[in-house]
């Protein structure tokens, strides 16, 4: 088996400067199969595949070697989660909503619920799946926009009506998600021309930390990234092989990526003050300290609102007449969402 044994970097700081931040400490090649992985999900014996051309769930060692496969009764795999007895299964679009799937360990059909309507229309493109608890957190890769924020992520409980939370993204074709503590971690695909990287985003505090590119940047920027899983010490990410080429095969790439520890391209992140939020006339927002940066404000379909440059002045936004719902400011690295009700 090939391996990618060189390490990138072993000990890496955190500071705002463009770096690579992520260590490849391995490559698990799958060069005699020819199904379209997507989904994954990875435990300390066993990598699970999920076939997008026959939606059977393929097993692997550690080693890359096929253990077996499971006939999941679908065609499909767009995300896969292993649940203590069954699994998850993403559909990849379907102009309606798309569908998720849950089947026993046995390939049995158990459940199945349409993912609901979401900023800019039906949930049509899912991108990939991860899980938070009861809930799953996926991306969307349509609806997406021309401009910020390009595309979403959601945070939903299957059955429920609506998302419960909502990420802004940067990039139109975001595809593999995974989750560490309270950081939400996405790569994007470059089909719409987005550079292939892997971005991070505060949970807690609305804040994107910044990004990686994927290894093969200085290549030709198409390794083609799909699905990705964290297990806690380890980030895997389902791609093509690095410098992509007629004969390319799939491989499983193994980071170590210690949000803590890494090193992330970001712009400088501006510290903004806002408020109040629920607000009902005016919304007043500025930055704490600092130069001057643009700002640009969305509304809850991607449509930019108000452009302009913001300082350590207040600047005075009159919402009275908006539509009530879900706002996003985004400053330079930082976005920031408020509410308008009446």
């Amino acid at each position: 088996m090939k391996r990618i044994l060189q390490v990138l970097a072993i000990t890496l700081l955190f500071r705002p400067i463009s770096a690579d931040g992520q260590v490849l400490v391995d490559s698990i090649p799958y060069p005699d199969i020819s199904q379209g992985f997507w989904g994954i999900h990875v435990n300390p014996d066993t990598i699970f595949l999920g076939a997008d051309f026959s939606g059977n769930i393929h097993f692997s060692d550690h080693e890359g070697v096929i253990l077996g496969q499971l006939p999941t009764g679908h065609d499909f795999n767009h995300g896969l989660i292993r649940k203590a007895s069954s699994y998850l299964i993403a559909e990849d679009y379907t102009t309606g909503g798309a569908g998720l799937y849950e089947i026993g360990l046995n390939g049995a059909a158990l459940a199945s619920w349409t993912f609901p309507p979401v900023i800019g229309g039906n949930s049509s493109g899912i991108g990939d799946l991860c899980a938070d608890g009861d809930a799953v957190w996926y991306t969307m890769y349509y609806p997406d926009f021309e401009v910020y924020p390009y595309a979403y992520a959601y945070k939903w409980v299957p059955g429920d009506p609506a998302p419960i939370d909502t990420v802004p993204m940067n990039g139109e074709q975001p595809y593999g998600i995974a989750l560490k503590g309270d950081t939400l971690l996405y790569v994007t695909d470059n089909l719409n021309g987005d550079p292939e990287r892997i971005y991070a985003y505060d949970l807690t505090n609305e804040v994107d930390l910044g990004y990686v590119d994927l290894p093969d940047m200085a290549t030709d920027g198409d390794q083609s990234p799909r699905g990705m899983y964290y297990d806690g010490q380890f980030l895997y990410l389902v791609a093509n092989r690095q410098g992509g080429s007629a004969f390319a095969y799939q491989t499983v790439f193994k980071y170590v990526f210690d949000i803590s520890t890494a090193v992330l391209t970001r712009d400088d992140t501006p510290n903004v003050l806002l408020h109040p939020s629920p607000a009902s006339d005016v919304v007043h927002v500025q930055l704490a300290e600092g130069a001057m940066h643009p700002f640009v404000v969305f509304d809850a379909a991607g449509k930019q609102l108000i452009a302009g440059n913001l300082s350590t002045d207040r600047t005075t936004m009159n919402v009275a007449g908006w539509a009530a719902g879900t706002y996003t400011i985004k400053v330079g690295a930082v976005t920031r969402r408020f509410l308008v009700v009446h």
